[in-house]
Protein backbone atom coordinates (compact mmCIF):
# COMPACT_ATOMS: atom_id res chain seq x y z
CA UNK A 1 0.00 0.00 0.00
CA UNK A 2 1.34 3.43 -0.99
CA UNK A 3 1.49 6.09 1.76
CA UNK A 4 1.18 8.85 -0.86
CA UNK A 5 -2.10 7.36 -2.11
CA UNK A 6 -3.36 7.11 1.47
CA UNK A 7 -2.34 10.68 2.19
CA UNK A 8 -4.16 11.83 -0.95
CA UNK A 9 -7.24 9.88 0.16
CA UNK A 10 -7.15 11.48 3.59
CA UNK A 11 -6.78 14.85 1.92
CA UNK A 12 -9.94 14.23 -0.08
CA UNK A 13 -11.85 13.22 3.05
CA UNK A 14 -10.54 16.32 4.83
CA UNK A 15 -11.78 18.44 1.92
CA UNK A 16 -15.18 16.76 2.19
CA UNK A 17 -15.34 17.53 5.92
CA UNK A 18 -14.38 21.14 5.19
CA UNK A 19 -17.16 21.37 2.61
CA UNK A 20 -19.65 20.00 5.14
CA UNK A 21 -18.46 22.60 7.66
CA UNK A 22 -19.25 25.31 5.11
CA UNK A 23 -22.69 23.81 4.47
CA UNK A 24 -23.54 23.83 8.17
CA UNK A 25 -23.75 27.61 7.93
CA UNK A 26 -26.99 27.09 6.01
CA UNK A 27 -28.58 25.43 9.04
CA UNK A 28 -30.39 27.77 11.42
CA UNK A 29 -28.85 28.18 14.87
CA UNK A 30 -29.99 25.77 17.53
CA UNK A 31 -29.36 22.35 19.00
CA UNK A 32 -29.16 20.59 15.61
CA UNK A 33 -26.47 22.97 14.39
CA UNK A 34 -24.43 22.46 17.56
CA UNK A 35 -24.77 18.67 17.19
CA UNK A 36 -23.57 18.86 13.58
CA UNK A 37 -20.60 21.06 14.56
CA UNK A 38 -19.56 18.59 17.29
CA UNK A 39 -19.86 15.61 14.95
CA UNK A 40 -17.80 17.35 12.26
CA UNK A 41 -15.07 18.23 14.77
CA UNK A 42 -15.03 14.64 16.00
CA UNK A 43 -14.84 13.30 12.43
CA UNK A 44 -11.93 15.62 11.63
CA UNK A 45 -10.06 14.56 14.78
CA UNK A 46 -10.66 10.87 14.03
CA UNK A 47 -9.33 11.31 10.48
CA UNK A 48 -6.13 12.88 11.79
CA UNK A 49 -5.70 10.06 14.32
CA UNK A 50 -6.27 7.47 11.58
CA UNK A 51 -3.71 9.18 9.34
CA UNK A 52 -1.14 9.08 12.17
CA UNK A 53 -1.91 5.41 12.92
CA UNK A 54 -1.46 4.44 9.27
CA UNK A 55 1.76 6.44 8.96
CA UNK A 56 3.08 4.79 12.12
CA UNK A 57 2.26 1.40 10.55
CA UNK A 58 4.51 2.39 7.64
CA UNK A 59 7.28 3.29 10.15
CA UNK A 60 7.02 7.04 9.59
CA UNK A 61 8.09 9.25 12.47
CA UNK A 62 5.33 11.18 14.22
CA UNK A 63 5.48 14.70 15.63
CA UNK A 64 4.51 14.66 19.28
CA UNK A 65 4.33 18.43 19.73
CA UNK A 66 0.56 18.38 19.26
CA UNK A 67 -2.41 16.01 19.24
CA UNK A 68 -3.29 14.30 17.09
CA UNK A 69 0.34 13.79 16.04
CA UNK A 70 1.39 14.91 12.60
CA UNK A 71 3.29 12.76 10.13
CA UNK A 72 6.99 13.60 9.86
CA UNK A 73 8.03 13.64 6.20
CA UNK A 74 11.68 13.13 5.28
CA UNK A 75 13.27 16.32 3.94
CA UNK A 76 16.87 15.12 3.96
CA UNK A 77 19.12 12.42 5.35
CA UNK A 78 18.03 11.79 8.95
CA UNK A 79 15.89 14.95 8.91
CA UNK A 80 12.10 15.10 8.97
CA UNK A 81 9.49 17.86 8.99
CA UNK A 82 5.98 17.69 10.44
CA UNK A 83 3.34 18.14 7.75
CA UNK A 84 1.03 19.78 10.31
CA UNK A 85 3.09 22.24 12.37
CA UNK A 86 6.36 22.46 10.43
CA UNK A 87 8.50 21.13 13.31
CA UNK A 88 11.87 19.87 11.99
CA UNK A 89 13.74 17.08 13.78
CA UNK A 90 17.20 15.68 13.16
CA UNK A 91 17.44 11.92 13.80
CA UNK A 92 21.20 11.63 13.24
CA UNK A 93 22.00 11.88 16.95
Amino acid sequence: MDIDALTKGFGLVTTAISTLKNLKELIPSGDKKQDIEKKLEEAEKNMKIAEADIAKGFNYQLCHRHFPPGVMLEIGPFKSKCNTCGNVEDYDS
